[in-house]
């Protein structure tokens, strides 16, 4: 069990069926908990080819009754998760990619990090794009992702008419600090 103190903040999570996996930490020191995919039999899933078609995925049934989909390569699929969550209010959760399914699968998230707001309240789907050259299975129950409630801290925009001045000896980007 995590240790709970008095940063820690309150997500509340809803499951659309009971069977839907919980959120979790995978270590008292872990810095997010893991999503898990709820993919039922005979669903269709959205997904995009790597010729940016949008089409549907039929989930199916292992012979041991395990429900997955296939993704082919370098396809793109909004995965569900089977939660809506409730973020409280000036806070957000951020979704970053597994790193176990990124390198061992060659699944990563299509839009690097995902970032929900507060006023989001419909199931939570995670965008995974397979850029192996292999289909690889998604079953149902599968850690996918992993997420973490962050406070917002807006910022705040000044306008002006002068050109910032050098602040160091830096001349340029895209490595120009050095290899």
């Amino acid at each position: 069990m995590m240790n709970v103190n008095f940063k820690s903040q309150l997500l509340t999570v809803y499951k659309l069926h009971e069977d839907v996996s919980d959120l979790k930490y995978g270590s008292e020191q872990a810095a997010c908990f893991d999503i898990s995919s709820y993919i039922t039999f005979q669903t269709c899933i959205k997904a995009y080819t790597k010729n940016n078609s949008l089409v549907e995925i039929l989930a199916t049934q292992d012979g041991e009754g395990k429900n997955f989909i296939d993704l082919p390569a370098e396809w793109r699929a909004l995965i569900p998760t089977g939660l809506i969550l409730d973020i409280p209010e000036g806070h957000s959760v951020r979704i970053y990619p597994r790193s176990g399914i990124s390198s061992k699968k060659g699944l990563n998230l299509i839009n690097c990090v995902g970032i929900i707001d507060s006023d989001y309240v419909e199931q939570l789907f995670v965008p995974l794009y397979n850029n192996s050259q292999e289909k690889i299975r998604i079953y149902c129950g599968e850690r996918i992702a992993q997420g973490e409630m962050v406070l917002n801290n807006p910022t705040i925009f000044a306008y002006t008419t002068e050109k910032p001045k050098i602040k160091t000896d830096r001349d340029g980007g895209f490595g120009s600090t050095g290899i």
